[in-house]
């Protein structure tokens, strides 16, 4: 009923809700205003998942589309992902999920084709979440897209109550939920129903997504999109780790009043992305040909090389067309990285020094040769 259908909701989708609001209630107690709030957005949240269930029972054919040859931008945040990601989504006919699509998916815009007005008010969130943690803009700019900016696999995981990601629940003043192991191979299932969801009626020739923790469920990916294409940028973890704590601490920061213990999160959240790393690196899938790995440094250097050498190693045929258009998005100072400025990065506020993270990463480190691997 509170999506405006009256269907049974899946067995799976009620037990992640569940084990999401128990999660929730093991978090610090929310204040009478804050509670209203959290209620609301997981309701919007529920609403969006169901109509997108009852979409699709309705229109048999969204099951039918394929997906063929994704492209997933994997890897850590903060090492020019977001710019890949945006480069790769030039080449005519490829498609990133946006911010729009995951706030207004419903109805499929290959039925009802998106208004201006559709996509404003999923903007409007954006708009919301960018107010309550200024400076935002100064660490990640592509928000200033609004509707239209890319967004991270994390997002669509959260639609199916798989994640607890900002983007959608900003108003929760918690730290991220991460995909539970136990149901990595559903979040996935939902992945390719989302983007079949998107797709249907679409011109689209490949999906160009991004997600930040997908390197840690590389078997899942792949058993999913067994034709999927991956490319990695790997950057050195000493500069990495400051800049990811410190867009932690400025989203987390606004949506928790500043209520955080940020000289505990960093050794906590180092220590268990260093476990998690630790793992990857033992599967095979890391060698796997269908992974392009790419130095920061040569990321920095010469982009449009990069894609192209990509391309090159997945035998897709890199055209003059496509890489005029990315090196017009380069030009555009609407896309500069610095459009809002620096931010001075720094690891004594949360807790870190230089040795904690060679060291903690040193197996990763050694093997792409980063930092004084180099």
């Amino acid at each position: 009923m509170i999506a405006g259908h009256f269907d049974t909701p899946d067995p799976a989708l009620v037990g992640r809700v569940k084990r999401f609001i128990a999660w929730l209630n093991d978090q610090p107690p929310l204040r009478a205003e804050q509670k209203a709030d959290v209620e609301l957005q997981l309701r919007k949240l529920l609403s969006t998942r169901l109509r997108l269930a009852a979409d699709r029972k309705r229109i048999p054919a969204i099951a039918e589309e394929k997906i063929e040859r994704p492209i997933f931008v994997i890897g850590f945040g903060r090492t020019g992902t977001t710019l890949i990601h945006s480069l790769l989504a030039e080449d005519i006919g490829a498609r990133a999920p946006l911010w729009w699509h995951s706030h207004s998916p419903s109805p499929p815009p290959g039925e009802v084709p998106a208004t201006p007005e559709r996509i404003e008010l999923a903007a409007r969130e954006l708009d919301e979440m960018l107010m309550r943690s200024p400076g935002l803009l100064t660490l990640h700019p592509y928000w200033d897209k609004r509707g239209h900016c890319p967004i991270e696999c994390e997002e669509i995981f959260t639609l199916d109550f798989q994640n607890a990601y900002p983007s959608l629940l900003y108003k929760l003043p918690a730290l991220a939920m991460i995909l539970d192991a136990s149901n990595i191979a559903d979040a996935y299932r939902f992945h390719r129903q989302f983007l079949q969801q998107l797709q249907w009626r679409q011109p689209t020739s490949h999906w160009v997504v991004k997600g930040i923790y997908h390197q840690f469920a590389l078997d899942a990916l792949f058993e999913a999109y067994p034709d999927a294409l991956c490319i990695w940028p790997h950057r050195d973890p000493v500069q990495v780790h400051p800049s990811i704590m410190a867009i932690t601490a400025v989203l987390y920061g606004g949506i928790t009043n500043w209520q955080m213990d940020f000289q505990a999160l960093g050794p906590a959240f180092v220590e268990s992305i260093a476990a998690s790393l630790s793992e990857t690196m033992e599967n095979p899938l890391v060698d796997d040909p269908r992974i392009f790995h790419v130095d920061f440094h040569d990321l920095t250097r010469d982009p449009v090389d990069v894609i192209r050498r990509a391309y090159g190693h997945w035998q897709l045929d890199c055209t003059r067309e496509f890489e005029a258009r990315m090196r017009a998005w380069l030009a555009d100072p609407g896309n500069a990285s610095n459009r809002y400025g620096r931010y001075d990065y720094a690891l004594e506020p949360f807790g870190l020094t230089r040795e904690m993270i060679e060291t903690a990463f040193e197996g990763y480190s050694r093997r792409f040769r980063l930092g004084r691997f180099a």
